[in-house]
């Protein structure tokens, strides 16, 4: 099935599908465990904006010298922090390090990622495949993480078996640690044909390539900023403040949803290849979040699960389309600049939202998260259509 794809890039999809199988279970379990430590829901909040943040200052670091310093390097590096991050985690000392934890560890809160080893992976995989193969491998790369993410949701209901008393996280936290020291290994044996051509100097932006950054990194802000309302982690939080929905439960709900999303994303090379990558951005997109917006005005359980399953079916069809969008329309020496740049404001702007989504689910106005997300996301979706409905990637020129 992957005969087409080399050493490197099987390599960097089994480390995708390891790491985002720990942040599905991580982004659950995260605000539950600290609910059982004691800990309020604007501190939870706090700490899930921290992971965030410290998505913005290492992407922002990756960036800028992952490409010189070398990018397995770079990799291996953030396995490391990622398992400090986990010790400090168990050990519990308190906010302070709590939230350094958060900082370091490049800790997802969404299920997903768009932290720094996205940003150097993204990059990576450019050169181990053709430009006819970037958005299947991207496709892939995408489908595995996801299902590893619904596989890692419900592991997240093992503290249930241990009545959900603080050993039973620590289980959950231990394998994450476990993980960190398998991505380890797992980079070790990549070749340099994932680095950059250009590593000993550092990479000069073209005035070209900066101005669709900016106008990439101004428009991905807005949507983050909107998808910040509704993370995973704050999702969980809202199923258990609304509808009191237990952690074995929760575990089954993101299984379903999270498996939902990974085959939606098999079929976005599909689709991009009839109407094009910005429009199957676009079009999956705005129906999603119709759908997510009527998630707190359903009458009850049942039917908000049934919207958040329909809404799941398309919201992250865009991802795969979106990195291979982005990539293509760049010169292959800013690939990785760009990734990093274009996902730090991301991170920003994630990072604002999660407080003020606690709040209201800690008010009880467990609607406007979602009135919030809906709404800035698909003017976020009409925003980046006029914007970039001229510039096409090389493989939609030749058509």
């Amino acid at each position: 099935m992957l005969e087409w794809l080399p050493k490197n890039g099987r390599l960097l999809f089994l480390a995708k599908t390891l790491r985002v199988f720990g942040f599905g279970f991580l982004s659950i379990i995260l605000p539950l465990y600290m609910l059982r430590l004691g800990y309020p829901a604007l501190v939870i909040g706090a700490v899930l904006s921290s992971a965030v943040i410290g998505s913005v200052i290492f992407n922002l670091l990756v960036s800028k010298f992952s490409d010189s310093f070398g990018r397995k390097k770079s990799l291996m590096m953030l396995s490391v922090l990622m398992g400090v991050s986990t010790a400090l985690m168990i050990a519990n000392l308190g906010t302070a390090l709590f939230i350094v934890a958060a900082l370091i560890g490049s800790v997802s809160v969404t299920g997903s990622e768009t932290g720094p080893f996205l940003a150097i992976e993204q990059s990576s995989i450019t050169t181990q495949v053709s430009d006819k193969n970037r958005t299947k491998a991207y496709s892939i790369y995408n489908f595995l993480g996801y299902s590893a993410a619904a596989v890692g949701a419900l592991f997240s209901a093992v503290p249930t078996l241990f009545n959900n008393v603080i050993s039973g996280y620590h289980v959950v936290l231990y394998s994450y640690l476990v993980i960190s020291i398998l991505l380890i290994l797992i980079y070790i044996p990549l070749s340099g044909t994932i680095e950059s051509q250009k590593r000993k100097s550092r990479v000069k932006i073209s005035k070209e390539t900066r101005k669709i950054i900016i106008k990439l990194a101004a428009l991905f802000s807005i949507d983050a900023f909107g998808g910040g309302f509704i993370l995973q982690s704050l999702l969980a939080l809202w199923f258990n403040s609304r509808y009191g929905l237990n952690l074995d439960y929760l575990a089954v709900l993101f299984l379903v949803t999270n498996s939902i999303t990974a085959v939606s994303i098999l079929l976005a090379p599909l689709v991009a290849k009839r109407i094009g990558l910005l429009k199957t951005m676009v079009v999956t997109h705005i129906i999603s979040n119709c759908a997510l917006i009527t998630i707190p005005l359903a009458p009850s359980l049942f039917y908000a699960i049934t919207f958040l399953l329909i809404r799941q079916s398309l919201s992250q069809m865009d991802v795969p389309a979106r990195q291979s969008y982005t990539m293509a329309i760049v010169k292959p020496n800013e690939r990785t600049a760009t990734a990093g740049i274009t996902n730090t404001p991301r991170s920003v702007a994630q990072s604002i939202s999660p407080i003020l989504s606690s709040y209201f689910i800690g008010t009880f106005q467990y609607a406007l998260p979602f009135f919030f997300s809906g709404s800035i996301k698909i003017f976020y979706d009409v925003l980046i259509f006029l914007s970039f409905r001229k510039i096409k990637p090389p493989e939609e020129k030749r058509k």
